[in-house]
């Protein structure tokens, strides 16, 4: 499915991505995150999230690819929410710090159910 975002007055295509659900912007939500290529741990901070992807705050820059395993605290009753997602951008906002884009691949009828029912 393939999204287009189109300004009013002129009618021209401004932005267009492959997004399968709307992102929900959130409000630092705690993430605890692996890098699976190094093995190096570290804390995030989730700022939006869908079935299919989630924009985290990070301390550092990382390359397109990198594979990480993120645990998400979800107060459902349920335990943490693993995931497997590979990093598709990563850049530094000025002073916001790093932002990076990750891909969920293991989006399982569940887990996507989890985030939707909590933050949708």
């Amino acid at each position: 499915m393939k999204t287009e975002t189109f300004v009013p007055a002129t009618n021209q295509v401004v932005k267009s991505d492959s997004r399968i659900f709307f992102r929900n912007q959130l409000y630092d939500v705690k993430a605890r995150v692996k890098n699976v290529n190094t093995g190096d741990r570290f804390a995030a901070l989730l700022k939006d999230i869908s079935g299919s992807g989630m924009g985290l705050a990070t301390s550092e820059k990382f390359s397109r690819g990198t594979i990480f395993e993120i645990s998400l605290e979800i107060p459902d009753g349920f335990g943490p929410l693993k995931l497997l997602g590979r990093v598709v951008w990563s850049q530094e906002l000025d002073f916001f710090g790093v932002r990076t884009g990750v891909v969920i691949l293991n989006p399982r009828f569940m887990s996507v159910s989890r985030i939707l029912k909590l933050f949708f």
